[in-house]
């Protein structure tokens, strides 16, 4: 991307917010989940009062931050994973790591235990050079309980306290950089000829990658990696369980306001990898994902490691809000083809796996060893 248009979106101005923005952006969230929401029983006379309880309050906030906690909070009402709001700098952010290179401190986070855990930390970055741990807790940024709506642009300063598994503080001051973009599609061979694909995101035809590497490694194995995997386009995902299928058969239940309707893999056929098939989840494995390993898992096809998933499997469209934010909407449920329903619960691995804060900074994977040793098991 341009530098100079990096830097525009960058210092873009947020919206003036005023009573009738306000409004506005309220009232279209609403109505669209109003008008597409799957669930016929969490709308009604039972939405309607929430648009009485949280539509006051949304009108009188006092910026677009205190809009959107508004809206989450009414969202979160209806228990699902799949609709929330997205204010337009969070929009902006996602359209720049989109594109590649982006401005941040270096570390992921996700929600644990009711805060935020470093989860990984990207090489040559300032939250390396600092020393800041995978399984480390962000207490605060510049003194204020951390905010998943910010991103800090190059060169912006910043105070941030972390907290080790003792308890013990560390404050940080960290200065955002520009930083590559980490990858979301990784082939690696390992010993014995097993191929480690990871994939983080289903979005256009990554099945037709896995086949070429696949065809060039010709591997005994496969380890599909889906532990960073939060999802992506309805299509894509069944193109991707199709390329370990030689039958077509039921990925998943989608159930809308007209009933259910069964969706088959795609693709692929007696071109599909026939091979052991391991693949690796955890926590962040989310929507998609889950539903491709609960595939693998309920047609025997292969075996499945990890931890426990997201419990985040509804189908969403995403809808453009008056402000530039965005509006997620769950238009179906969504059951695996045994018929469990993985929302809010997840899908636990046939052989669990905890790897350890100790492990993974040691440069250790706990899964990938455990795989491995099942695959070999099974020549």
């Amino acid at each position: 991307m341009n530098t100079l248009i990096l830097a525009f979106l960058l210092a873009t101005a947020p919206p003036a917010y005023d009573p009738a923005l306000n409004a506005a952006v309220f009232d279209r969230a609403w109505s669209l989940v109003d008008g597409h929401y799957w669930d016929r029983d969490r709308r009604g006379a039972e939405w309607e009062a929430a648009r009485a309880r949280f539509r006051p309050r949304a009108i009188s906030a006092a910026d677009g931050r205190a809009l959107y906690a508004v809206l989450r909070e009414m969202l979160a009402t209806l228990g699902d994973s799949h609709v929330f709001a997205d204010d337009p700098a969070s929009v902006r952010f996602d359209a720049l790591r989109e594109g590649g290179t982006h401005g941040g401190f270096g570390f992921a986070t996700a929600e644990a235990d009711g805060g935020w855990q470093v989860f990984a930390i990207q090489p040559d970055s300032p939250a390396a050079a600092s020393g800041v741990q995978i399984g480390w807790r962000l207490v605060s940024v510049n003194g204020r309980p951390p905010q998943t709506d910010y991103h800090p642009a190059p060169g912006e300063v910043a105070n941030l306290v972390f907290a080790d598994e003792t308890g013990r503080t560390h404050p940080l001051r960290l200065t955002g950089a520009l930083l590559p973009p980490v990858p979301d599609r990784r082939a690696t061979l390992l010993p014995g000829n097993v191929l480690l694909i990871g994939l983080d995101w289903f979005d256009g035809r990554p099945d037709r990658w896995i086949a070429d590497e696949i065809a060039v490694a010709d591997p005994a194995a496969v380890i599909l990696d889906l532990r960073e995997n939060y999802g992506g386009e309805a299509v894509s995902v069944a193109r991707v369980a199709g390329g370990f299928f030689s039958r077509k058969q039921t990925l998943l239940r989608r159930i809308g306001r007209k009933g259910p309707l069964d969706v088959p893999t795609l693709g692929a056929g007696r071109r599909a990898f026939a091979g052991p098939l391991a693949v690796l989840v955890g926590p962040r494995t989310a929507s998609g994902a889950e539903a491709i390993a609960a595939a693998v898992e309920e047609s025997g096809r292969g075996i499945t490691i990890g931890q426990r998933t997201a419990g985040a499997l509804t189908g969403a469209a995403r809808f453009s809000l008056p402000d530039g934010g965005e509006l997620s909407v769950a238009e179906f449920d969504i059951r695996t083809s045994a018929d469990r329903r993985l929302e809010g619960v997840g899908f636990t691995p046939r052989h669990v796996v905890d790897p350890g804060f100790a492990a993974l900074r040691a440069g250790r994977d706990p899964a990938v060893e455990r795989a491995l040793a099942l695959l070999a098991r099974q020549d």
